[in-house]
């Protein structure tokens, strides 16, 4: 049986991101603003073109400060594609789940070392995993990303065994923990 899955996650916008923005917005106005001034004192309709196509312009601008990021897990592959203003995609990369080392909750303070990192996150680090995988070009690869559960089952599915079945593991003993921790009321007895 195939096992595929996709995902799209949005990047959330930054403060240097609304900063572009407005840069983009007022460069937009007073341009336009400048060449329509100029378009009805000299008469000149190019001016009044270029204003048009300055707004179209800042528009295309402001679309492209849009970024998604695309999880496709197909069989043993997970491909990261990142998606710019809705109109143009790029491939980060293609790895083979088969060569997974550890996937964990990631942590900044925290962090891992790898041969190369791949960020394809909302940039929220609350949900964000930390997947670390062999690449034949690359070396050792750690991605961090914001799978949700139906992408991380996928990609578990074609994890090696060893490390399949200590996520497993870890995954029983928190849902035991938390069940130990349901069972008990205010006063810590058990009911």
């Amino acid at each position: 049986m195939d096992n595929i899955c996709e995902q799209i996650v949005v990047k959330s916008r930054t403060g240097s991101d609304r900063i572009k923005a407005v840069l983009i917005i007022l460069g937009m106005a007073v341009l336009s603003a400048a060449l329509l001034f100029l378009a009805f004192i000299t008469g000149f309709l190019v001016f009044l073109l270029v204003a048009i196509a300055g707004v179209v312009g800042g528009i295309y601008l402001l679309n492209g400060i849009e970024v998604e990021y695309e999880y496709i897990v197909t069989n043993n592959e997970l491909d990261i594609d990142k998606i710019i203003g809705r109109r143009s995609r790029k491939r980060m990369i293609t790895v083979d789940l088969s060569q997974a080392e550890d996937l964990c909750v990631y942590n900044a303070e925290n962090e891992p070392e790898a041969d190369a990192t791949v960020f394809a996150t909302t940039g929220l680090e609350k949900d964000a995993y930390y997947l670390f995988v062999q690449h034949s070009d690359y070396g050792k690869v750690g991605i961090i990303f914001n799978p949700n559960v139906r992408t991380r089952e996928a990609m578990i599915r074609e994890f090696p065994y060893a490390l399949r079945t200590r996520l497993s593991e870890n995954i029983d003993n928190k849902n035991t923990d938390s069940e130990n921790n349901d069972n008990k009321n205010t006063d810590g007895e058990d009911r």
